[in-house]
């Protein structure tokens, strides 16, 4: 186009044509803003939550070691012994020294 045909734009419709679409990008900006402190925050959730579920299979681990040996007949059997139980047949040896 020719410069000198090309209408003069208002200098008042340019300014409020800048400060419309700076509105836009702060509005924007401050919605991101917001919303990446929520993912912080959810982000800082999930691993605090990771870590309680990591530490609840700890505990259920060592639970289930625990019900398995108190399970065991090996137990079964200190606990009789040492509530004095024997064995059929089974001799026992007493220190009479002391």
């Amino acid at each position: 186009m020719n410069p000198e045909k090309r209408k003069k734009e208002n200098p008042i419709v340019i300014t409020l044509y800048i400060i419309f679409w700076s509105a836009i990008l702060v509005m924007f900006g401050g919605l991101f803003v917001s919303h990446m402190d929520e993912y912080n925050a959810l982000q800082a959730e999930r691993t605090r939550v990771y870590s309680a579920i990591a530490e609840a299979q700890a505990t259920a681990e060592q639970l289930e070691i625990q019900l398995t040996f108190f399970d065991s007949d090996a137990y079964m059997e200190y606990l009789a012994r040492r509530r004095g139980m024997v064995r059929p047949n089974e001799i026992i040896f007493r220190n009479i020294v002391d």
